[in-house]
C-alpha cells in the first residue's frame, strides 16, 4: 500500500451540470473554479479576489461591506475587504470597480445552486480601531493587531450569513472546505492552530444546518497525498497533480451520474480536440474532424459549445 486509503461518502444531493455554482475564498478557489470553467460549467470565482478569514468572506457574501472602506498607498487606493486587484489609481475608480463587484456577486449568489467557500487562516489583522481587514495591502505590520478567531465568533458570523442566505436563495447548498495552503508567514505553529480552528468551526456548523456540508481537500493533501512532490517548488501550494487529484474526488462524491458521464465524453473530446496532424486536409483528418463535430453539436444539447463547434467548422474543407 502506498498511500493512507480514505474514503469520502458521496454527498446526498448532487451537483448538475446546469448549475450555477459561486466559489469564494482563498486561491484554493480559484484552483477549483478554473477547472469548473474548463468543464463548462456556470461557475464564479473570487469576484474580490483571493479572501482567507471567515468573517471577511461572510461579510463580503451578505453584501454588507461600504464601498468607502479604503485605504491609498504608494498611489494606489485599496479596499481593506478585499484583494489588491480591486483597486484604482484614484477613490472613485476603486469604488466603482468594488460597487460593480458587489452587485456582480449578489446576482449570481441569488441565481446560484451552489455555494463553494474555502476557508484559509482563522488569523485575521485589525486595525488601530479594531475594524478587521481581509488584506493588509502592504501596509505596515505596525499598523495592526495579529490575532485568531475565536470558533464561536466564526460561528456567529455563519448563522449571520445563514440567515441572509435564506433570504435571497432559500435553496441554496453550501460546501465548506479548507484550504490545503499552508500560511507559513504566520509560523507553521501558528497555521496548524488556525487550520484547527477553521475545521473545527466548520463541523460545529454542519451539525446547526443541514444545508451545509464538507469536502475534505485539507485533508486529501495533507494525509492522503502527504508529499512534497505533490507541491510547487515553493512547497506551499499544491501541485497542478494535485489539485486535478482533489477535483477527481470532489467529482466522485458531489456530481451526478449525467453530469460524470459527460465530463468524460467532454475530456475525450477535449483531448482529440487538441490534437495537432501532420496533414490537417487529408481524408483521414477531414473524416476526424466531422465525427468530432457530431460529437460535439450532441453535447451541445447540454452545454454551450458554440466557440468550439465554429472554430473546428474552419478547420473543415
Amino acid at each position: 500500500m502506498f498511500k493512507l486509503e480514505f474514503d469520502i461518502p458521496e454527498a446526498s444531493d448532487k451537483i448538475n451540470l446546469s448549475d450555477q455554482i459561486l466559489l469564494f475564498g482563498s486561491c484554493f478557489s480559484d484552483e477549483i473554479g478554473s477547472i469548473l470553467v474548463q468543464n463548462k460549467f456556470i461557475s464564479l470565482s473570487n469576484p474580490f479576489g483571493t479572501i482567507y478569514n471567515p468573517v471577511s468572506i461572510f461579510k463580503l457574501l451578505m453584501g454588507q461591506v461600504s464601498p468607502n472602506h479604503l485605504v491609498e498607498n504608494q498611489g494606489v487606493t485599496y479596499h481593506w475587504d478585499t484583494h489588491g486587484k480591486i483597486s484604482g489609481l484614484s477613490e472613485k475608480e476603486t469604488i466603482e470597480l468594488f460597487t460593480s463587484k458587489q452587485k456582480e456577486t449578489q446576482d449570481f449568489l441569488a441565481n446560484s445552486k451552489w455555494l463553494i467557500i474555502t476557508l484559509g487562516t482563522a488569523i485575521v489583522y485589525e486595525l488601530e480601531n479594531g475594524i478587521m481587514v481581509a488584506n493588509c495591502h502592504k501596509v505596515p505590520a505596525t499598523n495592526f493587531k495579529k490575532r485568531f478567531l475565536e470558533q464561536r465568533e466564526i460561528i456567529d458570523h455563519y448563522q449571520s450569513l445563514h440567515t441572509y442566505l435564506k433570504k435571497v436563495n432559500p435553496d441554496l447548498k453550501v460546501v465548506f472546505t479548507v484550504s490545503p495552503v499552508r500560511h507559513v508567514r504566520d509560523g507553521l505553529i501558528e497555521n496548524n492552530r488556525s487550520k484547527a480552528i477553521l475545521i473545527n468551526s466548520i463541523h460545529a456548523i454542519l451539525k446547526e444546518h443541514q444545508e451545509v456540508s464538507y469536502f475534505p481537500s485539507f485533508e486529501i493533501v495533507m494525509d492522503e497525498l502527504r508529499d512534497y512532490r505533490f507541491f510547487s517548488s515553493d512547497m506551499i501550494h499544491p501541485s497542478k497533480e494535485a489539485t486535478s487529484y482533489v477535483w477527481e474526488r470532489f467529482a466522485a462524491t458531489y456530481f451526478n451520474t449525467d453530469t460524470k458521464d459527460f465530463l468524460k465524453n467532454w475530456k475525450k473530446l477535449k483531448s482529440a480536440l487538441e490534437h495537432k496532424p501532420f496533414q490537417p486536409k487529408s481524408e483521414e483528418h477531414q473524416q476526424f474532424l466531422k465525427t468530432a463535430l457530431e460529437k460535439l453539436e450532441s453535447l451541445n444539447e447540454k452545454v454551450d459549445l458554440s466557440v468550439e463547434i465554429k472554430q473546428l467548422k474552419k478547420k473543415l474543407k
